[in-house]
């Protein structure tokens, strides 16, 4: 790890700009108006806690710094009307907000691929909580991957709800806090149907889909057929964007009703684009669940291309090769992203009981854990915003071809 800070060697101030020299070579620009509405002191705000007292609708929007001057490790500027501020150079490095310099700092999860189909990310309960160092390791794998796996956990209720809360706070819906899935022949319902559930995303008709959802096993006396499966769907749009980028691009920019009915008890509907990118063109989300696809309303001329884009979507997600098939056994846990991996089954055999407990938390409490928990153990936190997940893109530059670990 390199701890080298790089240190400021120059600072100008031109046409509202404040221009940084640096001992490495680069340069930085900041408007002063943003410096000033971001000014650290005590008197405008606490930032260690993220308070502020400076309301920008006080600030004049043309003020300039009467003074300019840097020490070894800061930036001096006394305003015109007199305030003073102090800017380290060090939070002043972290925050550039230049184009390359946002780039960098964008999430980028990894792609699966067959290596992490045969193995994927896997963790001893015991070892989970008995190390906050092991949690904050599965947590990172399922910031990075999407999906990991817990084994030798108690086969008894309430243990997924337990785990969860060391990480969050479960998030309640029409079915509860905790959902049990208990396999009942005798009742309609997708949990109960023998045939193969398709891959999807779970409830892509709430304004907030369910963030992060964690399968937890009881009981499995199932025979013969009968699989858990999960497919990395950020592989499958990156797919999709390298076959037909204007069918990629529909699918990020209009929006897909969803629709759940329940009479007398709920009515559902939401409207978000299947794929999600940031302003880079980098994913960061996906809905996708075709039994509650409503009513397409987009364009007339850009139909064509939005079912192209869509039908070819639904072929990779059906692609056995990119899937990965596991039975849940008595103990297994499932931690997956939900606005990232579609998951599943294949037909199902069941002679006894099927008994699973179904958990989701919120993805800003998930995010946050991975700072306290870094924070507590000493070590690097993402400081920066995680995957914004299925809520749209951003309209600044989706058209770009974007980047994802491989």
């Amino acid at each position: 790890m390199n701890d080298y800070e790089p240190q400021l060697t120059s600072a100008n101030f031109d046409n509202s700009l404040v221009r940084l020299g640096w001992d490495d070579g680069n340069s930085s620009e900041f408007h002063s108006l943003w410096l000033r509405d971001n000014c650290r002191c005590t008197e405008c705000g606490d930032p260690v806690v993220g308070y502020r007292n400076l309301r920008l609708s006080g600030l004049d929007l043309d003020c300039k710094p009467d003074s300019l001057r840097i020490d070894s490790a800061n930036v001096l500027i006394t305003w015109q009307d007199g305030h003073d501020s102090c800017f380290p150079a060090a939070w002043l490095r972290e925050h550039d907000y230049d184009n390359q310099k946002r780039q960098s700092r964008a999430f980028k999860p990894t792609l699966w691929d067959d290596n992490f189909r045969r193995t994927p990310a896997t963790y001893d309960y015991v070892d989970i909580n008995a190390s906050e160092a092991r949690l904050l390791d599965m947590l990172q794998k399922v910031r990075d991957y999407g999906l990991c796996f817990i084994r030798n956990a108690p086969a008894e209720p309430g243990i997924a709800e337990a785990l969860a809360l060391r990480f969050g706070i479960p998030q309640e819906s029409n079915f509860g806090r905790v959902l049990d899935l208990v396999f009942d022949p005798g009742k309609r319902s997708i949990g109960n149907d023998i045939k193969a559930l398709k891959l999807h995303t779970d409830e892509p008709y709430r304004a907030s889909p369910p963030g992060i959802m964690l399968f937890h096993c009881i009981a499995n006396d199932q025979t013969g057929a009968g699989s858990s499966t999960f497919m990395d769907g950020f592989e499958i749009a990156q797919r999709l964007r390298a076959h037909d980028a204007e069918g990629f691009s529909a699918l990020c920019k209009y929006s897909q009703p969803f629709r759940r009915h329940f009479a007398d008890d709920v009515d559902l509907i939401a409207e978000f684009p299947i794929l999600s990118v940031d302003e880079f063109g980098n994913l960061c989300g996906i809905r996708i669940n075709d039994r509650v696809a409503a009513p397409l309303s987009i364009p007339p001329w850009q139909m064509e291309v939005y079912y192209r884009g869509l039908r070819y979507l639904l072929q990779q997600s059906e692609d056995e090769t990119l899937a990965l098939n596991l039975t849940l056994q008595p103990g297994d846990i499932a931690v997956f992203d939900n606005h990232r991996v579609l998951h599943g089954r294949t037909d199902l055999t069941v002679e006894g009981q099927r008994w699973l407990q179904w958990i989701q938390m919120e993805r800003g409490d998930f995010h946050s854990s991975l700072r306290i928990i870094a924070d507590r153990l000493g070590l690097q936190r993402d400081a920066n915003p995680l995957l914004k997940g299925a809520y749209g893109s951003s309209p600044e530059r989706n058209d770009m071809p974007g980047t994802l670990e491989k």
